[in-house]
């Protein structure tokens, strides 16, 4: 387990994911972004050798956050933190945010009720 990053190192994980093939001119694209969390997904975390030490979540839906709505894709990566017991005290969560102007088909996916 040396040799992985640990939890508190994710967000710079991502980041660094966020940035492979990319220029200063070029823009990240939603193709971009969701491979990069892909890569991100499949790297291994010093983590407690416990089976929910490391997890993935999705969500989507049409949100209003910022005043008009968004189709919005949340995409997480979470961390279970144990107390000195080895119990569950909480979860760290690395989340990649893509939004885009709603469109039928988009809302049509939202009818689905996404998450989980």
């Amino acid at each position: 387990m040396h040799d992985r990053p640990r939890m508190e190192e994710a967000v710079d994980v991502l980041r660094a994911e966020l940035e492979v093939g990319r220029s200063t001119k070029t823009e990240l694209t939603t193709r971009l972004a969701w491979l990069a969390f892909m890569r991100f997904a499949q790297q291994r975390f010093a983590t407690a050798p416990t089976p929910d030490s490391a997890g993935l979540l999705f969500q989507y839906g049409t949100y209003a956050f910022s005043g008009r709505p968004m189709f919005t894709v949340d995409l997480t990566r979470q961390f279970d933190i144990s107390d000195d017991g080895g119990e569950h005290d909480h979860y760290v969560q690395i989340h990649c945010e893509l939004r885009c102007e709603c469109e039928p088909a988009l809302d049509a996916l939202d009818m689905l009720g996404g998450g989980c």
